[in-house]
């Protein structure tokens, strides 16, 4: 009896080990591995030195003069002032192409679709203005006629985006053939044989070529003509004027490009400072030079006078 009572009772489950969170090995939802966000943050400046690094050569270019010193933090700067205006028109033309699909009929865009489409155009419009005249302090006549141009360019490049895409989307990826040879498809039998590469993904890397040429191209028209409109606070290279103090020994040599400087006066009159790099400064001469751009070492300046004019007296008189 004792037997089989002790056979009929419940055998007591031993609990195993309690584990505290989740299992060895699992990754924790929602949570970004700190050297994933170190690596992305990484190349988003990179990509945005770099850009800062093309803006303000295409600035120089136009100067005819060069500096390929990659050691400066202010590219970083001067790209995010570059994609900046590109990217406020990019968001603009998403919301203008959804406007005018929710609203848009059949028959056409209706009045509400027009209105909705001109206020995402005007926006950035309105913050580019804003750039120009409020933060760096431009007249209003030419505030307007930069945001007007600048505005304008963006507009054309995101058309050509999202006309690209929508044709790339249509055409099933074979958007030369739609466009060239309606709808034939187009062949290229030696790249093919050659580098056993598709015949549409060599139509998507000749479209994503273009994409880049015209990139470069708004990179190039920016540092050429928006760049120098912008103060150096802000990213930018506006010029401003300044007096450059020659050191002794170098005044013979920057006579003869043109500084009126002498031994006993070594405090150039003020000049434009278009571009203080890190071995040299790129300055504009007064008008009786023509205006002439003029490049000096950095060894034949002792100082750079900028904000308020010296005077040649008060430059003896200081101590």
């Amino acid at each position: 009896m004792a037997e089989s009572a002790a056979s009929d009772a419940p055998s007591a489950a031993v609990p195993g080990p309690v584990r505290d969170g989740p299992p060895a090995g699992a990754r924790q939802q929602g949570k970004i591995p700190i050297e994933t966000l170190v690596r992305s943050v990484a190349i988003v400046g990179t990509l945005f030195y770099v850009l800062g690094f093309l803006t303000t050569n295409a600035y120089l270019y136009k100067l005819g003069v060069s500096d390929f010193s990659l050691l400066r933090t202010r590219f970083i700067l001067t790209g995010v002032l570059t994609l900046a205006p590109l990217a406020l028109a990019l968001i603009g033309g998403i919301y203008a192409a959804l406007d005018a699909t929710l609203y848009g009929s059949h028959s056409g865009l209706t009045t509400r679709a027009y209105l909705w489409i001109l206020a995402d155009i005007a926006l950035p419009f309105a913050l580019y203005f804003t750039l120009f005249s409020v933060v760096a302090e431009n007249d209003v006549v030419t505030s307007a006629r930069d945001a007007a141009l600048l505005s304008a360019v963006c507009t054309v490049i995101v058309l050509a985006l999202l006309l690209s895409l929508a044709l790339y989307r249509k055409s099933e990826r074979r958007p030369l053939s739609h466009l060239a040879y309606r709808g034939q498809p187009v062949t290229y039998d030696r790249f093919t044989e050659r580098f056993s590469v598709p015949n549409a993904v060599v139509e998507t890397m000749i479209f994503a070529v273009a994409g880049v040429v015209l990139f470069l191209a708004y990179v190039g028209l920016f540092g050429q003509y928006f760049y120098p409109r912008l103060p150096e606070q802000l990213g930018g290279g506006r010029p401003r004027m300044a007096q450059i103090l020659v050191t002794g020994d170098a005044t013979p040599a920057v006579r003869e490009l043109g500084l009126d400087v002498t031994e006993n006066a070594p405090l150039s009159p003020p000049v434009q400072l278009l571009w203080e790099g890190e071995e040299s400064y790129v300055i504009r001469l007064p008008r009786p030079n023509n205006g002439a751009v003029v490049q000096i070492a950095r060894g034949l300046v002792g100082g750079v006078v900028t904000g308020q004019v010296l005077t040649r007296s008060q430059a003896d008189d200081q101590p």
